[in-house]
């Protein structure tokens, strides 16, 4: 999860516990990050351009990322226990796949979702053959 141009890249990160991220400064100053969620609290001390800093995440849940030096910086890391995870693409979509048939329960996660801890769930009945999976995901 790269900073340029003041900006976390990309603003949302998806990845499985017990992963480490990477942070590389790709700007021309200075950047410090830290977060206070529950997921993971950490400070990284500040650090100059085509320097990286790595982050271990061991906790599952939404780690809110920030920078002591540019408070407009804000990025997220989403820690999932679960292989069948993804972000959505600018038409919101995600396709998950190798999901197995029976029931399951889809979860959804933003920032600015009006709802306990910005996620929503719905349970759903998942088609047996079916190796890949397509789903439009609507935020109301």
């Amino acid at each position: 999860m790269a900073q340029k141009d003041r900006e976390f890249v990309p603003g949302t990160l998806i990845v499985a516990r017990g992963s480490t991220v990477a942070f590389p400064n790709l700007d021309n100053v200075r950047h410090s990050i830290y977060s206070f969620s529950k997921a993971a609290k950490f400070s990284i001390d500040l650090y100059g351009r085509d320097q990286t800093r790595t982050q271990g995440f061991l906790i599952a849940g939404t780690v809110a990322l920030g920078c002591n030096i540019h408070d407009e910086m804000r990025g997220y890391i989403r820690v999932t226990d679960t292989p069948f995870a993804g972000k959505t693409d600018h038409n919101g979509f995600v396709t998950l796949t190798s999901v197995p048939a029976g029931g399951a329960t889809v979860g959804v996660w933003h920032p600015r979702l009006r709802s306990p801890g910005n996620e929503t769930s719905s349970d759903v009945t998942i088609s047996s053959g079916s190796q890949s999976r397509r789903y439009k995901l609507r935020m109301r």
